[in-house]
């Protein structure tokens, strides 16, 4: 699988192709439990990020949220679909965003440390029901910016000198 990180305006396809599917026609869902919870860094709300719950087993599509100003998300498998599917998931949280329209490209840099997606550690469980999972990240480590392609990544030192 593409790793959408890497891939130029990868992100927003999924995410376009997963609020498109409706559920009709006959397809059947994975079974799901709904997700919510909080993404915060050193204890602050990280606004705007988005939050990907990609299953272990690599069957099903991914879930995808967004965090609010208060750092608060919900996952969405499809539209109309809330949650994500049960079991072991990878968890992504990014905050870069390529924006392109007719005359300009617009790239907001990731400010989220790579062991927290595309180099992820982050593991969930989720069950049947209401699961609440919150996310607090430690700042510090290497930051890849996904734009930059895999043969030129730099990679960058946080304030702390760490990587």
């Amino acid at each position: 699988m593409v790793d959408p990180f890497r891939q130029p305006c990868g992100a927003l396809r999924i995410a376009i192709v997963l609020m498109t599917l409706t559920g009709c026609g006959g397809e059947k869902l994975p079974g799901l439990g709904r997700v919510e919870g909080t993404v915060t860094m050193e204890g602050k709300a990280v606004e705007d990020a988005r939050v990907w719950f990609e299953p272990k087993n690599g069957k099903t599509a991914a879930a995808i949220g967004q965090t609010d100003s208060n750092g608060h998300y919900e996952l969405y498998f499809s539209r109309g679909h809330k949650g994500a599917n049960i079991g072991e998931n990878v968890v992504k949280i990014t905050t870069y965003r390529e924006i392109n329209d007719e005359d300009n490209r617009q790239v907001r840099k990731e400010t989220i440390p790579a062991r927290y997606n595309v180099k992820s550690e982050l593991v969930a469980d989720v069950k049947r029901g209401n699961n609440k999972l919150d996310f607090d990240l430690k700042s510090g480590g290497e930051i890849v910016q996904p734009d930059e392609g895999q043969d030129t990544q730099k990679k960058r030192k946080s304030a702390t000198g760490c990587r």
